[in-house]
């Protein structure tokens, strides 16, 4: 009996020890399973960290810098990658200034995992073209006294992002100026200069040259002989190039060779030429404007002697800034003169008196030209002509 208790308990015993080893052997499958996931998980670590470590990105960093208005393609300044490229944040080409751009590099390792690094760069967006300037010509030729706007020459201004510009007296942002220091009334070369600047601050500058020649000189016409004797007591000669009356009486050679006196006159483009007898006198004639004269002499046709115009047919309201262009070409064809010296010819040229109009662009006479009065255009006694002997004239007193 008690050895067959002996050997139910050795044979329990032995029934135990299975449990046991099997949980032994599977706790060891368990433990090689997962160190063997644990060193691929540690393998697959370095992989990725190997990878992400190869990958690398070259720019060209000259095509970061990026005209203003541009279509800009973000992956042309790319030269060289590791790996696929791609990229994110904007860029507005249309508003000058730095933007940065993330390009992002991947590629997949040996265990399939995708491995990426980031490389920031910044796009910098500037306008640097500056305006253009179109001229018609470089050089402009004229002859002194011709009429010219500089305007003329130039064909355009504009900026090749804003497009036309504007003028402006002084140079703004948008605009442009145009400035010479062109004389038409003295020969020589001079410039006219444009400058421009657009809204970004780009400037450029074009200049044109004008030349101004001499104007040519007529040649001067012989001295003519003196004219004969035919009664009257004077001949009156005006030179027309130089706004000149000179009075000639007789010589002791019986002809008008005896010059008088002389007058500084005004004439104009429409002054003709030639020899005529005047024909007409009145103290006060209305003229072409409306406007008035003191002491008119008729010449030829609507051509007449008479004082610098005045706007009514009073004394004192003279036209004080057209008696200031006495000794220049300022008349619409007669003759003007001052008070004094239409009167003169009213006085003592009968009707029948010669007037020969000849242009002598040397000499203005045998007498020469006489000076002319200013009048101070700021003065009160400025509607009334200096020379007029009336006894209400201001100037006299």
């Amino acid at each position: 009996m008690q050895k067959k208790r002996k050997r139910l308990k050795k044979k329990a015993r032995a029934w135990m020890a299975v449990p046991l080893v099997i949980l032994l052997t599977v706790m060891a499958a368990l433990g090689f399973v997962i160190y063997n996931r644990v060193q691929l998980a540690n393998a697959m670590a370095a992989s990725l960290e190997k990878e992400t470590a190869s990958l690398s990105l070259q720019i060209d960093e000259s095509l970061l810098n990026v005209e203003y208005g541009t279509n800009l393609n973000r992956l042309l300044p790319v030269k060289e990658s590791s790996g696929k490229v791609s990229y994110y944040g904007t860029v507005n080409t249309l508003e000058p200034g730095d933007y940065t751009i993330t390009y992002r590099v991947s590629s997949t390792d040996e265990y399939g995992q995708k491995a990426w690094k980031d490389f920031p760069f910044q796009f910098h967006i500037k306008d640097t073209r500056a305006p253009e300037i179109s001229f018609a010509e470089d050089v402009i030729e004229l002859t002194e006294g011709d009429e010219f706007d500089i305007l003329s020459n130039l064909n355009g201004v504009s900026d090749p992002v804003q497009g036309s510009l504007s003028q402006s007296d002084e140079l703004t942002e948008s605009s442009y100026t145009v400035s010479s220091d062109l004389d038409l009334s003295v020969p020589g070369d001079y410039t006219v200069t444009v400058r421009a600047r657009d809204n970004h601050g780009n400037e450029s500058e074009k200049s044109y040259t004008v030349s101004v020649a001499e104007k040519p000189q007529p040649e001067p016409e012989p001295a003519p002989s003196a004219p004969a004797d035919d009664g009257y007591p004077y001949y009156i000669r005006i030179n027309r190039a130089m706004n000149t009356v000179t009075v000639y009486t007789r010589g002791d050679d019986g002809n008008y060779s005896e010059p008088y006196t002389a007058f500084v006159c005004s004439t104009g483009a429409a002054t003709p030429l030639g020899t005529y007898r005047t024909f007409n006198k009145s103290y006060w004639r209305l003229l072409y404007g409306p406007c008035y004269g003191q002491y008119v002499t008729d010449i030829v046709g609507d051509i007449l002697f008479h004082s610098v115009p005045y706007y009514t047919q009073d004394k004192g309201d003279l036209e004080f800034e057209e008696y200031n262009k006495l000794g220049t070409a300022a008349s619409m064809g007669c003759i003007r003169l001052c008070v004094r010296d239409a009167m003169w010819i009213f006085n003592n040229c009968p009707v029948g008196t010669t007037v020969e109009l000849y242009d002598d662009w040397n000499s203005p006479g045998p007498l020469g030209k006489p000076g002319s009065i200013w009048i101070d255009p700021s003065s009160p006694n400025r509607g009334w002509d200096p020379t007029d002997p009336d006894p209400e004239n201001p100037w006299s007193s």
